[in-house]
């Protein structure tokens, strides 16, 4: 589960940083040495990747590949068709309590299914809450890992994605049609 850590001044000395070729484009991944912080959609170079971290977290950013090689394991499996639960730590150190909560409670979505907005405000017990929940998904720092794509409206729409509706899309028909592939 993530840890909040939002009210938390960063006592780490570096960020870690990886990219990653993907299905849905060029993916960055972070971490401190407590545990996986950022997964960014759509990078579109590392000069600019590595800027955004530095600045973000004020503090240097090394590329270290070997670091990120059982989440790039897991990605690769995802990307795949093969159901993943990111089993990571996380060192989310942004978000609010209830963004944190939010969070946690997307973690629970199972592969291949989706849930609207209001039914994960309606499970953490606070069922006026879906347009908060929207927000916080919109907030997600480690998306897919923390699978706010798998959020939509309860009309059936998809809502907004960081990643773009196009990759939002793409994820959700790729985990429908393996699941729907393993139960022929």
């Amino acid at each position: 589960m993530p840890r909040a850590n939002s009210n938390r001044k960063p006592s780490f000395p570096i960020i870690y940083y990886t990219l990653f070729s993907s299905p849905i484009g060029r993916i960055g991944i972070a971490a401190t040495p407590q545990g996986l912080c950022r997964l960014s959609l759509n990078v579109t170079g590392e000069p600019a990747f590595r800027r955004k971290l530095e600045t973000e977290y004020r503090r240097p950013a090394i590329r270290r590949d070997a670091h990120f090689k059982n989440i790039a394991a897991g990605l690769r499996a995802y990307f795949s068709g093969r159901p993943v639960r990111f089993n990571t730590r996380f060192d989310l150190l942004e978000g609010t309590s209830f963004q944190q909560k939010v969070w946690r409670s997307l973690r629970r979505i199972p592969y291949g299914q989706t849930l609207s907005y209001r039914a994960v405000a309606q499970n953490m017990g606070l069922p006026k809450s879906s347009r908060a929940v929207g927000g916080a998904c919109g907030k997600n720092p480690v998306a897919v890992l923390i699978p706010c794509h798998r959020v939509i409206g309860a009309d059936g729409k998809l809502g907004g994605f960081t990643g773009g509706l196009r990759i939002k899309r793409f994820l959700l028909l790729s985990e429908k049609n393996k699941t729907l592939g393993a139960r022929k």
